[in-house]
């Protein structure tokens, strides 16, 4: 096999993990819209950091969020983290 082989099996291999963590992300804040009523009775005006839709953390500002992910030794960019605030926002346009 050929170093150039090697290099596009890897990127192919690279790409589809990208896709999937994309996609799963993507569900996150998809789930976190659907829900974002539910959330606010709970997590009003409060950062939550969601996985597999599911909150797994809170805080109220975003170092904490980061922090605790980091304290679990895990990857902020793996979680979806979005900002509950205790009213709707109403868009004009």
């Amino acid at each position: 096999m050929t170093l150039v082989e090697i290099r596009k099996k890897t990127d192919t291999v690279l790409d589809k993990e990208l896709q999937m963590k994309y996609h799963r992300l993507q569900e996150d804040f998809l789930w976190i819209l659907a829900n974002k009523e539910k959330l606010r009775d709970e997590y009003a005006n409060k950062y939550i950091a969601v996985e597999n839709k599911e909150v797994k953390y809170s805080d109220d500002t975003i170092n904490g969020i980061i922090t605790k992910i980091k304290q679990s030794k895990r990857k902020v960019e793996d979680f979806a983290i979005e900002y509950i605030g205790e009213c709707p926002v109403n868009l004009l346009f």
